[in-house]
């Protein structure tokens, strides 16, 4: 419990310093089997959505992409 509240504070001040800097996107890579579920999950309560691959990225079966909309 302890350890997610400090990745969610982490994951709010990050989203807090992006707005400030006018990002108008965050987009986020992590692993799509089991052992990153709670990032997943982390990810989705603070509002990312899934999403296509970004940037250099490339459709991968051990991957999952997540974006956020800031404006």
């Amino acid at each position: 419990p302890l350890r997610r509240q400090r990745q969610m504070c982490i994951r709010v001040s990050l989203i807090s310093e992006a707005k400030k800097l006018n990002i108008e996107k965050l987009s986020i890579e992590t692993g799509s089997g089991s052992f990153f579920h709670s990032a997943r999950k982390l990810f989705q309560k603070c509002g990312f959505k899934t999403c296509e691959p970004f940037a250099h990225y490339k459709e991968d079966p051990n991957s999952c992409y997540f974006t956020l909309d800031l404006n």
